[in-house]
C-alpha cells in the first residue's frame, strides 16, 4: 500500500509541480514581453517535432513486445509521457537557444548531439526492459551530457 501511496504523491504531485512551473514561467515571460509570435512559433514547431519522437518510442515499444518481452500499460503509457514530454522541452530549449543566439547552431552539430542522447537513451533503457534492473539507465548519463552538450554549444571557431 506504501508504494501506491507513493506513487500517487508522485504522479499528482508531479502534475501540480508541472503546472505551477508552466504558470510561473508564462507570468515571468508576459512581465519581460517575451510572449510574442517568436515564442508561439518555436513551442509549436517543437510540439509538432516531439510527436516524431513519440512515433519513434511507439514503433520501439511495439517491437519490444513483438520480440517477446512483456510490458505492462503503465509502465509503456509512461515512457510515451516522458518521451513526449522531454522531447518537447529539449526541442524547444533547443530552438529557443538558436533563434536567440548571434549566430546560429549548425544543424549537423545539433543532429549529432542528439543522435547520441538517443542512441544511448533507446540502448541503455532496452537493457533496462530486458534485464529488468534499472540501474542500468544511470550509465545512459554521461552520454546524454556529451550529446547534449555537444548540440548545444556552437563550434569554436579556429581565428583566435
Amino acid at each position: 500500500m506504501g508504494l501506491q501511496i507513493g506513487g500517487m504523491i508522485g504522479l499528482y504531485g508531479g502534475a501540480t509541480f508541472g503546472l505551477l512551473a508552466w504558470w510561473f514561467g508564462r507570468r515571468m515571460a508576459k512581465k519581460q514581453r517575451g510572449l510574442d509570435e517568436l515564442h508561439d512559433h518555436i513551442w509549436q514547431k517543437a510540439r509538432s517535432i516531439s510527436w516524431f519522437f513519440t512515433l519513434a518510442a511507439i514503433y520501439i515499444l511495439f517491437s519490444l513486445v513483438v520480440f517477446g518481452i512483456e510490458l505492462r500499460a503503465a509502465m509503456v503509457l509512461g515512457i510515451i509521457m516522458i518521451v513526449h514530454i522531454a522531447s518537447w522541452g529539449i526541442t524547444g530549449v533547443i530552438l529557443s537557444i538558436n533563434m536567440n543566439m548571434t549566430e546560429p547552431l549548425k544543424p549537423s552539430r545539433v543532429k549529432f548531439g542528439v543522435t547520441i542522447v538517443l542512441v544511448s537513451f533507446i540502448i541503455f533503457t532496452i537493457l533496462s526492459i530486458s534485464t529488468g534492473n534499472w540501474w542500468f539507465l544511470l550509465a545512459s548519463i554521461p552520454p546524454n551530457v556529451f550529446g547534449f552538450i555537444k548540440a548545444l554549444t556552437p563550434e569554436r571557431s579556429n581565428d583566435a
